[in-house]
């Protein structure tokens, strides 16, 4: 069991708990009000020996509710043996006891499973549980009255709540549990940046320096040093889209390429914002900043770049030119083959997980474009306002 599982378990045992003592203290009050009028029962011997099994009951279904024996059993049963001694009211009580309305044989103590319904199955399973239960008490009387519609409008009342609430709750712990984990996530990629920044990417930077400085065989070992020097280093930076995403939270991904703009950089988007999961947004903008570190790998510090963000057909595509030396036809396959793997991971790799693609358009000498295209089908709809 996972620690989100858990937690939403640990949910369900405060509410059962609470339901154990709300079924004592009604069960305390049904014994209370059946011992002050059983000399108005029909069959007072009958409702005595019904009373005590609602007691019996009460005892081993709350060791029945305990975790390791819960299972979906326990509540139908525990629905059937209440409804059977609910409709029992119809043997133990007189005909003018039913026509006035008075309390049936186990009074409040029916709401018990009710309640227990909903925590079980939700607001859904709440109003079920008390369709069945009102039915029964209804169809005993021979009219409806105002008390009866009251009753069922507390019960319906109850029944909302308390499945709202148990689900609010469990989505609550989850999400919880899910933030403590990201958190630790991020503390443990910033220290392992921190240990990887002393050592490996100053010794990765200071290689490519001086092998551009050198010229000759060290300057294509100076290269192949920023090259890894940027798929190490897009593998452990801090994601710009922020610091922990919980699942189901958007980021306009307009204004996260916004964000990259510069000196050399231009960035155009649509006027309206395309509002995605924080996480694909994030990996799309990581593959684009990939891309304009590998500009300035094989351009330089001068080379301008441009992202273009569109939509259509289904998909979206950013467009990420630049006007350095390109990409000579090839060279990608090659370092993939020989184990280089910056591009490849830093920016093929992460449209692949989205399940889009990435497709370098080389314009020979001119600079080169890379067109990153991921499809929008299995995004949330989103309202789209500025």
């Amino acid at each position: 069991m996972d620690r989100a599982t858990r937690a939403a378990q640990q949910v369900d045992d405060q509410f059962y708990r609470v339901l154990t003592v709300l079924r004592a203290v009604t069960l305390v009050y049904a014994v209370g009000i059946n011992a002050a009028r059983w000399r108005d029962f029909e069959h007072p011997g009958a409702a005595w020996v019904l009373i005590g099994v609602m007691v019996v009951w009460s005892g081993v279904v709350t060791w029945l509710y305990e975790p390791r024996h819960r299972a979906t059993w326990v509540f139908i049963v525990d629905m059937a043996i209440t409804l059977a001694l609910l409709r029992s009211t119809e043997y133990t009580h007189t005909d003018e006891m039913l026509a006035a309305h008075t309390f049936t044989l186990t009074t409040y103590w029916v709401t018990t499973v009710v309640l227990c319904w909903a925590v079980r199955w939700g607001v859904t399973g709440g109003l079920l549980a008390t369709a069945i239960v009102q039915s029964v008490d209804v169809t005993m009387r021979p009219s409806v009255n105002s008390s009866t519609v009251g009753n069922i409008f507390l019960m319906v009342l109850a029944a909302m709540l308390v499945g709202y609430c148990a689900h609010a709750l469990r989505v609550a712990a989850v999400r919880r549990v899910e933030a403590e984990r990201l958190a630790a996530t991020a503390a443990e990629r910033e220290r392992l940046a921190r240990a990887v920044h002393d050592g490996v990417l100053q010794v990765l930077a200071l290689v490519q320096r001086r092998g551009a400085e050198i010229g000759g065989d060290a300057a294509e070992l100076g290269r192949l040093a920023g090259e890894q020097e940027l798929a190490l280093r897009s593998l452990i930076q801090s994601r710009a889209r922020g610091e922990v995403a919980l699942d189901g939270e958007l980021t306009d991904l307009g204004q996260a390429l916004d964000q990259l703009a510069g000196p050399k950089v231009s960035v155009a988007t649509p006027s309206r914002p395309l509002m995605l999961p924080s996480d694909v947004a994030g990996e799309i903008v990581d593959a684009v900043r990939a891309c304009l570190s590998n500009s300035i790998i094989h351009g330089g510090v001068d080379t301008s770049a441009w992202i273009l963000l569109e939509t259509g057909d289904g998909r979206l595509v950013v467009s990420v030119r630049d006007d350095g030396p390109g990409i000579p036809p090839g060279r990608l396959e090659q370092a993939e083959s020989e184990g280089r793997l910056g591009v490849a991971t830093s920016i093929k790799g992460r449209l692949r997980d989205l399940g889009g693609t990435a497709e370098l358009i080389d314009t020979a000498g001119q600079g080169c474009e890379w067109e990153l295209c991921v499809p929008l089908e299995q995004m949330p709809p989103v309202p789209q306002k500025r």
